[in-house]
């Protein structure tokens, strides 16, 4: 168990990393700029400032309960990619109702 939350946790805190990173870029005028779907960036911002605060709380609540010996571990450090598919739903959702088609919500970058 102690490999299986330490691999997960790793994973989280890479896509944690880079989802701030991806949640800085998306605070630049220019990049603001591209996007079609004011709805789509709202919901684009979300993932990306939400999900590092619930990787960190939710790998911080498996490492306690592994430690008092506790059954749930697991399935907390898993949280965190229900928060993943959820917005990924919601993006495509909103993404899909602004014009009809997905994909859409950013234009290509032209430089």
């Amino acid at each position: 168990m102690t490999i299986i939350l330490t691999a997960v946790t790793l994973f989280h805190l890479a896509a944690g990393l880079g989802s701030l990173g991806t949640g800085l870029r998306l605070l630049a005028p220019e990049e603001r700029a591209l996007w079609r779907s004011k709805a789509a960036l709202v919901v684009a911002h979300l993932m990306c400032w939400v999900y590092p605060a619930l990787a960190f709380i939710f790998a911080t609540w498996a490492w306690r309960a592994l430690a008092a010996s506790q059954a749930h571990a697991l399935p907390l450090i898993l949280a965190p990619f229900l928060w993943l598919l959820v917005m990924g739903l919601v993006f495509a959702i909103v993404d899909f109702a602004e014009d009809g088609i997905i994909g859409n919500a950013r234009s290509r970058d032209t430089s």
